[in-house]
């Protein structure tokens, strides 16, 4: 195990004096030794650092970092930061964690195994569950309906039928680290992370069925804290807009991604900017539709007529 692959852990951290050290212990147990875990604090008001600093002087395997001014406040900034530093180290293997979760003992080991004797794969993943903080910890290697497995990664992962987040994976370096979180994100800077990476780069991957991370259920969320309700709804109408962005941007139409920013961007919630583009998507035939071409333009007017019909309707009231 000596001469395997470091695997590099990319804690974040904020204001979790008081439960870090659960994470960190669970970090130390692992049967794995070959890890390297890079703490990055994003200016922690209580005593993270002097937490974290027994660890330092135990074990020499992490690193710890203070937030600075080129990344901003939250989370997507310090995963970019820990993504810096690990590229600057030629780190391989990618795993992020945070501050109040738990590792199961056998997690590295069980899904760096997979990664080290198939090449073609970009990850592998395994499933998880929630719990609370009273709870006692067993670590048996069980299943659970976490579903982690599909045919059609993007799409099933755009629909919300996979149990995959950010501490799930553990990701080969030559594919994570060209790629950096959006920071202007204050809130599923993952899900918008990982929606272009699957669609993009259509990884394989290795599903490992067995629950080998925790995430705790907090009453109070360090994410309700700091940001209001609002901004978090503006963070996610901004990740839809990315999305649409990035297949335009790439030329990656095809009938499913059509379908679903219609029903979003058109139906749901008009956007004219954004109705235009997918007008020119259909007209100029830049996937095959085939009948379902003339459905579309159909449904389109009827759909703009009925719409102008309801603001006018509107209007006189």
């Amino acid at each position: 195990m000596k001469n395997s692959p470091i695997v590099t852990i990319l804690l974040a951290t904020f204001n979790r004096a008081h439960i870090i050290e659960e994470t960190l212990n669970s970090i130390i147990a692992q049967t794995y030794v070959n890890w390297e875990c890079i703490i990055i604090d994003d200016c922690s008001t209580d005593l993270t650092k002097e937490v974290v600093a027994n660890y330092l002087r135990a074990d020499k395997r992490f690193s710890y970092y203070l937030k600075n001014d080129n990344y901003k406040q939250g989370l997507s900034g310090s995963r970019n930061y820990s993504l810096d530093i690990a590229t600057s180290r030629g780190a391989k293997f990618i795993q992020f964690f945070d501050d109040d979760d738990i590792m199961h003992p056998k997690k590295l080991e069980l899904q760096i195994e997979p990664l080290i004797e198939d090449n073609s794969l970009s990850f592998s993943v395994c499933k998880y569950r929630h719990f609370y903080n009273d709870e006692i910890f067993k670590f048996d290697l069980v299943d659970e309906p976490c579903n982690i497995v599909s045919d059609k990664l993007f799409e099933d992962f755009f629909l919300g039928k996979m149990g995959i987040n950010s501490l799930g994976q553990i990701w080969k370096g030559d594919l994570i680290l060209k790629y950096r979180f959006d920071e202007d994100l204050l809130y599923a800077e993952e899900r918008d992370l990982y929606l272009k990476i699957f669609l993009y780069e259509r990884p394989k991957y290795k599903n490992i069925d067995y629950v080998l991370f925790y995430y705790r259920k907090h009453l109070i969320s360090n994410t309700k804290d700091r940001y209001d309700f609002k901004m978090i709804k503006m963070t996610l109408y901004k990740l839809e807009l990315n999305l649409f962005e990035f297949v335009k941007t790439n030329s990656l139409w095809d009938f499913f991604l059509l379908k679903e920013m219609l029903k979003k961007h058109v139906v749901f919630h008009y956007d004219e900017s954004i109705y235009k583009e997918l007008k020119k998507v259909v007209d100029k035939n830049e996937i095959n539709l085939g009948y379902r071409k003339h459905l579309i333009k159909v449904f389109l007017t009827s759909f703009i007529l009925f719409r102008k019909v309801v603001v006018k309707f509107v209007d006189k009231i």
